[in-house]
């Protein structure tokens, strides 16, 4: 049972998603009337389109997902990736309480599936705290993660480079963000990214030097 638990107990660092989850919803729940509007001219060029709901919705499956994968394929990899996305949204939590915006949305045509999907996720999820977008910002952590950290097959990168980048152009085309919205989550997830691996590579140059000296 102990050898059990101790292989399997870093799993317990994806319950760090949903606790940063909560303080989303507590921070959301104290949006007064001072809000800013970040919906630009360009976005309005933007059209609506409701198709967009599906990978929108993809999104939590894909990072739980991902996750655990990252947790069973490379330990080292799961764990760093996790602290980047940690910091990154503690970070956005940060921007929404001292800086809460605000998107407007379209009025609601239609019954089909698409459209009631799109009602579920705008009677969820209020229009604030949109800069930067959580979305976006996880979606391209992911996205770099696979592409500079992990070893997959083509047919793999191919598929999950698309869904990662449709959810990214979901978020604009459900109006449930602006460009800049989309824009703020990237640089939000390179940063931290960089700042990480840069921590991480300067500790392991540290520690190569200290065994060299010994």
């Amino acid at each position: 049972m102990k050898l059990w638990l101790n292989k399997w107990v870093h799993l317990l660092g994806i319950l760090s998603i949903p606790i940063q989850g909560f303080i989303y919803m507590g921070i959301a729940r104290t949006v007064g009337s001072d809000v800013f509007l970040d919906y630009f001219w360009i976005d309005t060029k933007i059209p609506f389109n409701k198709w967009f709901i599906f990978p929108y919705i993809s999104w939590m499956p894909v990072l739980y997902l991902s996750f655990l994968y990252l947790a069973i394929k490379n330990r080292n990899i799961y764990w760093r990736t996790l602290l980047i996305y940690n910091i990154s949204v503690m970070a956005c939590n940060v921007v929404f309480f001292f800086f809460p915006t605000y998107v407007p949305r379209p009025d609601l045509l239609g019954s089909d599936l698409a459209s009631r999907l799109v009602h579920f996720i705008y009677q969820s999820d209020a229009p604030y705290n949109c800069f930067p977008s959580v979305h976006c910002l996880t979606s391209y952590l992911l996205f770099i993660t696979l592409k500079r950290d992990l070893t997959a097959k083509l047919p793999v990168r191919i598929f999950m480079y698309t869904l990662l980048w449709l959810i990214i152009a979901s978020t604009v085309f459900t109006k449930q963000h602006a460009l800049i919205d989309v824009f703020g989550g990237i640089l939000f997830a390179e940063v931290t990214y960089q700042l990480v691996h840069y921590v991480a590579s300067r500790n392991q140059r540290r520690d190569k030097q200290l065994t060299t000296s010994v």
